[in-house]
């Protein structure tokens, strides 16, 4: 549901964040929700301040039961070093505010009332707890699959780090029956995250099989407008397939990929347009001699 602007970024209120409020409203806790939802928005400006100072542009942001998901353009093709600074933005910006609640209490400085910066400052720790989960779409998933394709490919990276996001569903889930079958209570925020992260991170994984297409796209448009492109060149047999291929592809260069025999002569060169078309018209069982 679109709630209107933020700094020119379109808001949405996703239906689990909706789903999360309806619950804290029937619990009679209403006026704790515009904290939460305060706590929330300062989190995700934190993503997109550091995404506009690093250049990219934020057209959306999604409001989550835990956090947000911006919409940043290019964000697909950025490099896991960047991925990182814009994902751990948010988490650091909720403990920092948490410190200085903390230091306010202590000091007895109280611009608000004690209760208030009380509940605020555990919001802030929660949620930024939560974000450091290693699951997807939480920034701790991304900031796991960013460090993950720092050394495989960024598809594998996914893959691992949504099965180890179905792992911290059964977790939540047992901590939920676990609480009531101890104290009766039935905590259906833990209920509402297993599902959300179960459902989201599944994905995740058809979003990354369709991240190789679209690097090559915006790789041609960057070419168009810039005329220029870094190259990364690649020696291979002809007895590769061209899935195996892709997997060694790098994201922010224009790959070359150099097939070769037996003897390491020369046969033919492919550009990594030629790679994934001949991949998506022949299918994955393609080897890079075929496409000669």
């Amino acid at each position: 549901m679109k709630a209107g602007k933020v700094a020119g970024v379109k808001l949405i209120l996703n239906n689990w964040f909706l789903l999360l409020i309806v619950l804290f409203s029937v619990a009679g806790l209403l006026d704790k929700v515009i904290l939460v939802f305060s706590a929330v928005i300062f989190h995700e400006l934190a993503h997109i301040i550091t995404a506009a100072n690093l250049g990219y542009n934020v057209k959306e942001i999604e409001l989550l039961p835990f956090g947000a998901v911006a919409k940043i353009e290019g964000i697909s093709t950025v490099k896991p070093a960047v991925d990182i600074m814009i994902s751990i933005a948010g988490p650091l910006f909720n403990i920092g505010l948490s410190l200085i609640l903390y230091i306010f209490i202590v000091e007895e400085i109280y611009l608000l009332d004690k209760t208030i910066l009380n509940f605020y400052l555990k919001v802030n720790l929660v949620l930024a707890a939560f974000n450091l989960l290693p699951a997807l779409p939480l920034d701790g998933g991304r900031i796991l699959r960013a460090i993950l394709a720092l050394k495989t490919d960024y598809k594998k990276a996914t893959e691992k780090v949504v099965a180890l996001s179905y792992i911290v569903c059964i977790f939540l889930s047992l901590t939920f029956g676990l609480q009531y079958y101890l104290y009766g209570s039935l905590n259906m925020t833990l209920l509402v995250a297993a599902i959300f992260i179960f459902v989201k991170s599944k994905k995740e994984i058809t979003i990354a099989n369709f991240r190789s297409m679209h690097l090559a796209a915006s790789k041609k448009s960057l070419f168009l407008s810039k005329k220029i492109l870094p190259v990364a060149q690649l020696i291979a047999g002809e007895n590769i397939y061209l899935k195996d291929i892709i997997k060694s592809f790098k994201a922010e260069e224009y790959n070359i990929v150099i097939l070769v025999d037996e003897n390491l002569n020369l046969k033919q060169t492919f550009t990594e347009t030629q790679v994934l078309e001949g991949l998506t018209e022949m299918g994955i069982k393609t080897k890079i001699k075929d496409l000669i």
